[in-house]
């Protein structure tokens, strides 16, 4: 009785020992702009600086109809009416922002720890994704020692306000394609 009340107790314990973390998901959904303005009015009028140029025209967004308006003055009418555009196109750059924003949290907790670029040391057994790809493209393929896979890798650690930048080596532990890579040198 007693061997399987420990028994049980050692496997609750391993139970409470489950990693947790939490995972987020956000989904925006833009609008869509559909065709070019159309149905442009151009009102200009004198001004005490120059001209005022006010451009009206009609966009199409999510098959709704909306009128855009832009409204600048200037010395000469041509410059007027330019930046009338250009606060127009402002605004279209403006009113077509994400319309719906839908967010998702949610806890997970699981044996299986999550994978994080992390440091490293000479002879660690790793995931190929918790070091960071080589900084140089040329040092980043896949290369062949030993008949085994290996491929570089940096590692960053800021230490007194200093970045250090670290490189190394891992290889595959062996050749199938979900296995573990052992890291074979750093310097």
């Amino acid at each position: 009785m007693k061997r399987t009340l420990i028994a049980i107790v050692c496997f609750s314990a391993g139970l409470a020992a489950a990693e947790c973390y939490v995972r987020s998901n956000i989904k925006v959904a833009r609008q869509s702009i559909f065709g070019a303005p159309t149905d442009i009015q151009r009102i200009v009028t004198p001004d005490a600086k120059g001209f005022q140029c006010v451009l009206r025209y009609r966009l199409n967004i999510n098959t709704n109809w909306q009128t855009v308006e832009g409204v600048a003055t200037a010395k000469t009418e041509e410059d007027a009416c330019a930046r009338a555009i250009d606060v127009g196109r402002a605004s279209i750059l403006e009113e077509p922002a994400p319309k719906t924003v839908r967010s998702d949290t949610q806890m997970v907790c699981g044996d299986i720890t999550d994978i994080r670029v992390h440091p490293v040391q000479i002879n660690d057994v790793i995931w190929e994704s918790e070091v960071d790809i080589h900084t140089i493209p040329a040092e980043r393929p896949y290369f062949q020692y030993k008949r085994t896979q290996c491929r570089m890798f940096v590692e960053r650690d800021n230490k007194a306000q200093n970045l250090y930048l670290y490189q190394g080596v891992i290889c595959r532990e062996n050749s199938s394609a979900h296995s573990k890579w052992r890291v074979v040198d750093k310097y």
